[in-house]
């Protein structure tokens, strides 16, 4: 046994040796993944000192090992991430593992850099390992990727937004082109512009020659709203009367700060902030838009823009309305100087050329008694001058008849429709009102009533015919049916062309309904009051 002892002592020394060296090998290996890694290396104390780390953690961040070694860890994470990774710190210092976690560092040039963190503790030691990842430009990227997305969101949202304007305008625009009355464009427009822009309240204001605001139209989703016809007077500091100062788009964003006008109605319904736009007719300042709202931020700024659209189709309507009034007022003057015109002819003729004929007739028949029979020379040329003179004279009474018949002057539509039924080969029944009215309108009315008689015994072989006129809400209304062929088209420029004329020109619209062999109805409605 004691020959063996010295071998056993020397294995185990050959043992211990060969240990030691593999420990070398594998701490030297350690340190030279350490040194050799990309990815940056640490291990900081439970001090908040940073012990140990690898050159990649230097070039990542551009301090020197003495300066990363000589501070707190802390001083290199960014102020906004300090309070998270002080979290992080905790938790590793209490035994839980963190992976992926993600914080900005400030480099020596003063620039940031993202790192991934997963790290251990070893609380034998009081020290934590840590691995981090440089995420900078991936987060750079995603930041990129998430701006790229609120900007198209953004513009999405921006391009339903004018969408909907454009909508909303071409529906207002189409009310426009139908000619619709402007009160009904007024609403139209107040309801689409609370469609489009963030508001509680929308007003369209008129301004009168003395400068006062009169509401025409009016939206609210408030409990009260502005009635229409409410005045509001020129002066203090409001919309109304900046607008009408200054000819420009006007804004209040604090309607604290309003004075005058519709300050009540403002402060009642509790309106914070308005903007208005002015409506310009032709180079001339008719009235404004108003859009209000009772939010406490201020109403966009771009509203002033969005509402100009629509006072531009509002100033359209308006100067189309215009045109319209001028162009009826025109064809009114027309038609009255035209009906005027037929009774200075009719007077003339009557008083004149049908006097003249009447004298020479009688004076004929004088010549004739006096030279007595048995002339053979004389007397058939003043019996032929005679009859000329009389026939000349029948056909100047039709012919003053149909320019205006003196019993419609005299006696009104009733009397000239009894006198045209009567002179009329179809069985006609009538129902005529006795009233008077304008002479316009009493000549149309008979001449539209005469034109249809005419037809269904010209062109539609009726047996028998219908009149009626009677007065309906300060409107005229005339009806003349026949059981004739039908299929009469005002296209085709029959007279019920002219009829058509003639009622519009006094504000009147005229229906014809005339199917192949279902007979012919006429409808016209003419405005008394012009």
């Amino acid at each position: 046994m004691p020959r063996i002892a010295p071998f056993a002592a020397a294995g185990v020394v050959v043992l211990v040796a060969r240990a030691l060296a593999m420990r070398r090998r594998a701490q030297h290996e350690l340190e030279r993944i350490f040194e050799l890694s990309l990815d940056p290396l640490v291990v900081v104390g439970f001090d908040g000192y940073c012990k140990r780390v690898n050159p990649a953690f230097e070039r990542t961040l551009g301090y020197s090992n003495e300066e990363l070694l000589s501070r707190p860890y802390e001083e290199l994470v960014h102020p906004d991430d300090l309070e998270a990774a002080r979290e992080m710190f905790t938790e590793l210092a209490d035994g839980r593992d963190v992976v992926q976690f993600e914080s900005r560092f400030i480099c020596a040039d003063g620039s940031e850099r993202w790192l991934q963190w997963s790290a251990r503790a070893v609380p034998q030691q009081n020290v934590i390992y840590g691995i981090a990842r440089d995420v900078s430009d991936r987060r750079r990227v995603d930041a990129e990727l998430l701006e790229a997305r609120r900007t198209a969101e953004a513009r999405g949202a921006e391009l339903r937004v004018r969408v909907d304007e454009q909508a909303a305008l071409r529906r207002v625009a189409t009310l426009v082109a139908s000619g619709v009355a402007a009160a009904e464009i007024f609403s139209a427009v107040a309801e689409e512009i609370a469609v489009i822009a963030p508001t509680d309240a929308v007003h369209i204001f008129r301004y009168e020659p003395d400068g006062t605001a009169v509401a025409v139209a009016t939206w609210s989703k408030l409990p009260e709203r502005l009635e229409v016809g409410t005045r509001s007077p020129p002066g203090g500091h409001n919309i109304p009367t900046i607008v009408l100062r200054t000819g420009r788009a006007a804004r209040i964003d604090d309607a604290t700060r309003t004075t005058g006008g519709p300050i009540a109605y403002v402060r009642r319904l509790g309106l914070r902030s308005g903007v208005g736009s002015p409506i310009v007719v032709e180079d001339r300042l008719w009235g404004v838009v108003i859009a209000a709202t009772a939010q406490p931020q201020p109403i966009p700024p771009d509203t002033e823009q969005r509402i100009a659209g629509f006072t531009e189709l509002v100033a359209t309507a308006i100067a189309n309305a215009d045109s319209r009034a001028q162009l009826a007022a025109s064809r009114n003057r027309v038609v009255a100087a035209a009906t005027d015109e037929r009774r200075r002819i009719v007077r003339d003729l009557h008083d004149g050329a049908q006097q003249r004929l009447v004298n020479a007739v009688i004076t004929l028949k004088l010549a004739l008694r006096e030279l007595g029979p048995g002339n053979a020379t004389l007397e058939p040329l003043l019996r032929e001058a005679l009859d000329q003179a009389s026939d000349a004279n029948a056909e100047l009474r039709k012919l003053v008849h149909g320019i205006l018949p003196g019993v419609l002057t005299s006696g009104g539509l009733r009397s000239g429709v009894d006198a045209l039924v009567s002179r009329n080969s179809l069985p006609v029944t009538a129902e005529v009102t006795p009233e008077r009215f304008p002479p316009a309108v009493e000549a149309t009315a008979y001449f539209v009533i005469s034109e249809a008689l005419t037809n269904a015994v010209k062109h539609a072989g009726a047996r028998q015919a219908e009149v009626k006129a009677a007065v309906e809400d300060g409107v005229l209304r005339l009806e003349v049916r026949d059981d004739g062929a039908g299929g009469a088209d005002p296209g085709l420029g029959s007279g019920l062309t002219g009829l058509r004329d003639r009622v519009e020109a006094l504000n009147g619209t005229i229906e014809i309904a005339s199917a192949p062999g279902a007979g012919t109805s006429l409808v016209a409605r003419i405005p008394i009051d012009g």
